[in-house]
């Protein structure tokens, strides 16, 4: 294993909403010192402004055109490349997802996933990651 690698994403903020590039409204003391002593990237630009499309290619590398996911709601393909993947299987890393990523399908028109079965079942609450994480999830985020 290389080096560590600590990819921080957040949702709809500017580049300039921490204080590192310059933001004054809010004191980001935390974020500051990962940005100081990381990579900062200033010029980046997204693929999509939705959550999901958005995401899906900075797991998978790939235009949302290539990987699919055009809107929210709509799974990734279990086929789909990831970073965390190739991370795992090339360079001996161990991968994990901590937080709100926003993966859940809605546009499930099969019931594949555990989130569109819920409500069918008449359950509620937290993802249950037994049930899910091994199928979906697993393929490019926990190892």
């Amino acid at each position: 294993m290389g080096r560590k690698i600590l990819f921080i994403t957040t949702d709809q903020m500017r580049f300039d909403a921490i204080g590192a590039n310059g933001g004054k409204v809010a004191a980001t003391p935390a974020i500051d010192a990962l940005a100081s002593g990381g990579i900062n990237y200033t010029r980046a630009h997204n693929q999509n402004v939705v959550c999901m499309p958005a995401r899906s290619t900075m797991v998978t590398g790939q235009y949302v055109s290539t990987h699919g996911v055009w809107m929210n709601g709509v799974p990734l393909p279990v086929d789909a490349p990831s970073v965390a993947r190739y991370l795992h299987d090339e360079g001996g890393y161990r991968t994990a997802l901590i937080g709100k990523a926003h993966f859940e399908p809605y546009m499930d028109f099969k019931q594949q996933f555990y989130e569109t079965q819920m409500s069918r079942k008449g359950e509620h609450g937290r993802i249950r990651l037994r049930a899910y994480g091994a199928r979906h999830l697993d393929r490019f985020l926990i190892h």
